[in-house]
């Protein structure tokens, strides 16, 4: 009798993706090492994952759900913007595989739309006309992801992150 397909498998294959790709970043995700880390084979990856580029899709979409996650408790776009710089800081490399270098040739233009979407709701339920709704999204986002990419040109806070941050929200 064959044996059965472990239906957690897929799941297991992109976690152990996502913790290899915030230990070490985009070189530690390797089939081989995917697939020893949620202890399976090479072929089993690929029975469910294409190629790389595949696994690493699954890697953002794990990270994106952390990032909503942590998001979804905002209570203001201030509340919003601090939680963004929080990501940042407490999750580096998956705020630079969301968002950082390569972000366009990543993600799909309505993706891309859609999470922006997701941002103007924020300024939106602050009270901010219909009118003023993109453009003061458009310059939040701008001035929040400028803090937190100086952020994560450090390997750790410097002395000024936490100024720079206040700053940042000041400015929000």
């Amino acid at each position: 009798m064959p044996r059965q397909a472990d239906p957690t498998l897929p799941s297991r294959i992109a976690e152990a993706a996502h913790a290899l790709w915030r230990k070490d970043g985009d070189q530690a995700v390797t089939i081989r090492d995917v697939a020893k880390r949620a202890k399976t084979t090479t072929p089993s990856v690929y029975a469910h994952f294409a190629d790389r580029t595949a696994i690493l899709r699954a890697v953002r979409e794990l990270a994106h759900e952390h990032f909503v996650t942590a998001l979804a408790k905002s209570n203001s776009v201030i509340d919003a913007c601090g939680r963004m710089l929080a990501f940042a800081d407490e999750h580096p490399r998956d705020y630079e595989l969301l968002f950082g270098y390569g972000f366009r040739d990543r993600v799909e233009p309505a993706v891309q739309a859609a999470q922006f979407a997701i941002f103007e709701g924020y300024v939106r339920q602050a009270g901010v006309p219909d009118r003023d709704v993109r453009p003061t999204a458009l310059a939040i986002r701008s001035l929040v992801h400028g803090a937190a990419m100086f952020r994560l040109a450090q390997d750790k806070p410097g002395p000024w992150w936490l100024e720079s941050r206040a700053a940042c929200l000041d400015a929000c």
